[in-house]
């Protein structure tokens, strides 16, 4: 209980264009305590850049704007430059983790996560 307290107010953007990742990702979140804001693409989620949030999760592969350009819009937003920001993918090759790295993310995770593990990048990246 304790800890699900110090997770409330946690705002984490959350951006995917296949809604049942969306809204597995959400709910998994928001068992965490954690407050979600969803967006089904990456101009979606540019519409949300003036909103604070303490982390943002991206995934990778979407159309018009992959994960990797949207990582780096945020790094150049004036209200969220310095959040966490986890992308999720399901290529996993060396290629994919320096495009990471070069985009600004702090981590990335192949798709399909451990769930425990995902939850546990998370909770480190608001501690």
């Amino acid at each position: 209980m304790h800890w699900e307290k110090i997770r409330m107010g946690y705002q984490i953007l959350v951006v995917d264009d296949n809604d049942i990742n969306l809204l597995l990702i959400e709910k998994i979140l928001q068992m965490e305590g954690y407050e979600v804001t969803l967006a089904n693409s990456g101009q979606e989620a540019m519409t949300h850049f003036g909103n604070h949030f303490d982390m943002a999760i991206l995934d990778v592969m979407m159309p018009d704007m992959d994960g990797f350009e949207l990582c780096r819009s945020l790094r150049k937003s004036d209200t969220n430059a310095n959040i966490p920001i986890l992308l999720l993918t399901a290529l996993s090759g060396e290629n994919e983790r320096k495009l990471a790295k070069t985009a600004g993310a702090n981590a990335i995770l192949s798709k399909p996560f451990d769930m425990e593990n995902f939850k546990k990048r998370v909770a480190e990246f608001l501690a």
